[in-house]
């Protein structure tokens, strides 16, 4: 795609030694017009201007940075490829321009600009774009042919500037040069972009080149010139990705001119340099293409680790085309699992030599995805040799680091070819009775290997790791410690939700047939357990139009009690309750494959939004937070059709993932990721499985449930995975075992150390683990995209002793080698900076969400509001005290630490110092 038209906090912080980058109150920008957009790589900017028809505005990443994000627009020519385009009328139409293709347009023309406000702009506002980038304002001069034309050109553009902020009054306008007319606009815009002041682009290849002092003084003009109107001013640099230092010498010098720096490609693809550099947390992770994605170990085995670890899992399916280095520089890193390997090509040969060129790490698991390696081997610096060794001969192991036997013992076979690394560290290697050594696993310069059977071990439906992958991945994809966004935790306790599939609510209970299993839940569960619930129903079994009519009013009654209770949210378990979600095509879904009701057409809106409104409008009492929340159904497999329509729809959804890890199966295979991507759309997981498959399909044994416990605690220890998720149906509380298992699990839950809160509150905190932005800056480390998720975890021992209180941290909690940072995100973006003084008043951990959170001279105060009854610690230091507009039950005083509870679900609590 054509870019710009163009005329003229810790103390760890100390122990992370790289170069920190500016300071965080220096603006930066970015442009991306490519159509895989990475919200982690370009939320830190304070502009960011996208090209709308590339990208969704209905995905998390993009509500969370709409105040920032600028649709570009086309003024002064468009085209043909754009949608516009066919209804421009022939009178509008000037000349062309040759060098981009496109179509110059009359913007003196007011007819034109009507066009344009109702069929480009609106339709981008309709989608949510709060501000715009208008491009190709001087276009008008290739076809002015003389100055009183231009002058009416130039009258035009001017008419189209104040009329667009008059009738979009609440957007922000940045322009593309227009400085012919900068003294009559500069009160409507909010922006000027300049291209090229040191590097630029030739006509007509489009060359990269070197920007004459003469152009180069006379647009610096210009600029210091829309500075003394008090405009931020970016320029846009094209230069090479491979020359990294004249990169950082432009950036510097723009920054010292007062200019916002954005440094680029010629097709503005890549994600490019500004005065603040994110760091790339996204891991490019390719697997074969013969596999589903879901299933496949680089979702379910290798997405978890790197999740834990911060960095995010970016997993596509190997096809015959790879990406360009541009594209690559916005990826930390590469994992290669082929399960399936291919033949070799030049294409997959010549993408691995542009890593290792580019210095972007690169991990090779089980084999080096090709069937034959030896061209790979080569590039790579591992030299092959035929084993002369025979099968039974002996082989002993040469060395053997200690991230081995992990799950399960190593236990290499035999192999006829054997690798030895020129260049590296080996990890795991054998030596046979030839003195020939076969280096198994190792990390090297460019990244790592470990060849088949060092990875992980199939037991059935299970696989194993033989290898740790938290220790193995940073080694060789160089992941650096950063803080880490953590979904699992608030205010240093575990989070807890509960949320029930509306499976069944008919079911009659083994020991009162006149008994529903949806008002026995009511009765013995969610009356019992105050703590916030998310309930969905299947309508098709409630609704009076639906399966049961005879039984609908008894069980609308029950379905109406429940929603009735405060602690308890509504959700829908879809209309007919599809049992294969994958076999949708094109909005349809055979009846064989849900719910069979009489005469009903099936459409994904009906299942959805249809059950959702029955919901509001049939079962909730007045006043009531309406439904918006999708809990998936059979297979819990959408496709991206209709995980997309959940997204345009402003709806939340979740199930899936199979989290099933127990005593008998401690297997970190069993434990699900956070979510999967399809398209640009988030399946979001749940934390634990629901009671169905701990008994066998609802098989037996009816108690199996309580193996649930087992769950949450191996989620737990060694490594905090997953919060704990009370998940089942309604046919749960058909059987008295079953029944019996619930309690016993709720029991267990509330007796630990947790934070109770809603389904619905739980899932933005994942999506927003996946957009967040970071940077390092001078004093610390620079967070956007905090909001729902204010929880930030260290693994370095011994490193949170001390952090700088300021505005963004409330405080921290340290559980062995984590510590977790509670993080204030009323305030963005979160700053966290390094500190050598004494150790501050702190939050260690409460219960209830914290909010108002003021730090002033004359001390601290805050906002305690949960859904129990509130428990609070908090560490003073000497000559400080605490105190709360409620008394608390309870104050007890250990040290430094004070530990209050109070009998109330809201206080307000104020720290003061001598």
């Amino acid at each position: 795609m054509r870019p710009l038209c163009f005329s003229r906090v810790f103390i760890f912080l100390s122990l992370l030694l790289v170069q920190l980058h500016a300071a965080h109150t220096e603006k930066s920008a970015a442009l991306y017009y490519g159509d895989d957009i990475s919200y982690s790589n370009l939320g830190i900017h304070d502009y960011i201007i996208v090209e709308s028809d590339n990208i969704s505005s209905y995905t998390h990443g993009f509500k969370t940075y709409k105040d920032k994000i600028y649709a570009y627009v086309s003024i002064g020519e468009a085209s043909e490829y754009r949608k516009h385009f066919d209804g421009l009328k022939a009178e509008w139409k000037l000349s062309q321009n040759k060098a981009w293709k496109s179509t110059v347009l009359d913007v003196s023309n007011d007819a034109y600009h009507e066009y344009m406000y109702e069929q480009v702009i609106q339709p981008l506002v309709n989608k949510g774009y709060k501000n715009f980038f208008f491009d190709t304002l001087d276009s008008y001069q290739l076809a002015a042919k003389n100055e009183e034309q231009r002058q009416e050109f130039e009258k035009g553009l001017i008419r189209f500037i104040v009329k667009f902020k008059r009738r979009f009054s609440n957007t922000k306008l940045i322009v593309n040069r227009g400085f012919e007319i900068l003294d009559q606009i500069h009160m409507h815009i909010d922006g000027l972009l300049v291209e090229s002041l040191f590097y630029g682009l030739s006509l007509p290849d489009l060359a990269y080149k070197k920007v004459s002092e003469q152009d180069r003084q006379w647009l610096l003009s210009q600029i210091q010139k829309a500075q003394k109107y008090g405009l931020d001013v970016i320029s846009v640099e094209y230069i090479s990705l491979k020359e990294k230092a004249k990169i950082r010498t432009t950036i510097e010098q723009l920054k010292n001119l007062g200019v916002i720096p954005y440094v680029s490609n010629k097709e503005l693809t890549r994600y490019g340099q500004s005065s603040k550099e994110p760091i790339k947390r996204e891991v490019l992770v390719l697997y074969s293409a013969t596999s589903t994605k879901q299933y496949s170990n680089a979702h379910r085995l290798l997405s978890l680790p790197l999740e834990h670890l911060g960095y995010i899992p970016v997993v596509k399916a190997i096809s015959g085309e790879f990406p360009n280095m541009e594209e690559m520089s916005r990826y930390k890193g590469v994992v290669v699992w082929n399960e399936a390997p291919f033949d070799a090509t030049d294409a997959y040969e010549t993408w691995i030599k542009s890593l290792v060129d580019a210095k972007i790490k690169v991990l090779f698991l089980d084999g080096f995805g090709v069937s034959d390696d030896t061209s790979i081997c080569e590039l790579l610096g591992i030299k092959k040799q035929t084993n002369r060794a025979g099968l039974f001969e002996k082989v002993q192991i040469g060395h053997k680091a200690d991230i081995f036997d992990y799950e399960t013992p190593l236990g290499v076979e035999y192999f006829e070819t054997l690798y030895r690394l020129k260049e590296g560290e080996t990890l795991l290697s054998q030596v046979n009775v030839y003195g020939q050594e076969n280096t198994l696993v190792a990390t090297a310069p460019w990244g790592g290997y470990a060849l088949n059977g060092t990875v992980s071990k199939e037991f059935g439906v299970d696989a194993l790791w033989i290898l740790n992958p938290f220790d193995f991945f940073p080694k060789a994809l160089d992941l650096a410690p950063i803080p880490v966004p953590d979904p699992t935790t608030e205010n240093g306790r575990r989070l807890l939700f509960s949320h029930i599939d509306g499976d069944a609510a008919m079911n009659r209970v083994e020991w009162n047939p006149r008994l529903y299993s949806i008002e026995v839940m009511y009765e013995h569960i969610l009356k019992k357990y105050t703590i916030p619930h998310g309930v969905s129903i299947v309508e098709a079994e409630i609704s009076a139009e639906g399966l049961y009519p005879k039984d609908a009013a008894k069980l609308q009654k029950a379905a109406r009690n429940i929603y009735a209770l405060e602690h308890v949210e509504a959700a829908s378990h879809t209309y007919t309750h599809p049992f294969e979600w994958e076999r949708v095509k094109e909005g349809k879904l055979d009846p064989q494959y849900r719910l069979g009701v009489k005469e009903y057409d099936f459409s994904i809106d009906r299942e959805i939004s249809g059950s959702l409104e029955y919901i509001n409008s049939r079962l909730l009492p007045a006043g009531k937070k309406a439904a918006k929340t999708v809990y998936w159904t059979g297979d819990c497999v959408p496709p991206e059709e209709v995980l997309a329509y959940t997204y345009k729809h402003g709806l939340l959804n979740i199930n899936g993932g199979n989290t099933l890890i127990t005593n008998d199966k401690p297997w970190l295979s069993r434990i699900a990721p956070y979510s999967l991507k399809r398209g640009e759309y988030r399946q979001v997981y749940t934390g634990a499985e629901n009671e169905n498959v701990y008994t066998n399909m609802w098989h037996g044994p009816f108690w199996g449930y309580k193996k649930v416990i087992q769950t949450f605690k191996r989620t737990e220890s060694p490594r905090r995975l997953k919060p704990i998720d009370i998940y089942y149906h309604f046919y749960a509380a058909s059987k008295t075992a079953s029944l019996k298992a619930l309690d016993e699990v709720y029991t267990w839950a509330l007796s630990q150390e947790v934070m109770p809160i809603y389904p619905s509150e739980y899932i933005p905190k994942v999506l927003e683990f996946y957009d967040l932005s970071m940077a390092k800056s001078v004093d610390g480390w620079y967070i956007e995209g905090m909001d729902a998720l204010n929880t930030l975890r260290s693994d370095t021992a011994g490193t949170m002793d001390r952090l700088k209180q300021n505005a963004s941290v409330i405080g921290y909690r340290t559980q062995g080698d984590r510590t977790y940072i509670h993080v204030n995100t009323q305030k963005q973006p979160v700053v966290l900076q390094s500190r050598g003084e004494e150790e501050s008043n702190h939050l260690i951990h409460t219960n209830a969400r914290v909010s108002n959170y003021m730090q002033n001279e004359q001390g601290i105060s805050f906002h305690l509001k949960g859904y129990v009854d509130i428990e609070l610690d908090y560490h003073l230091k000497e000559g400080c005290s605490i105190r709360s507009s409620i008394k608390p039950g309870d104050h007890r005083i250990s040290g430094a630490e004070h530990s209050l509870k109070f009998r109330v679900k809201e206080s307000d609590v104020f720290i003061r110092c001598r």
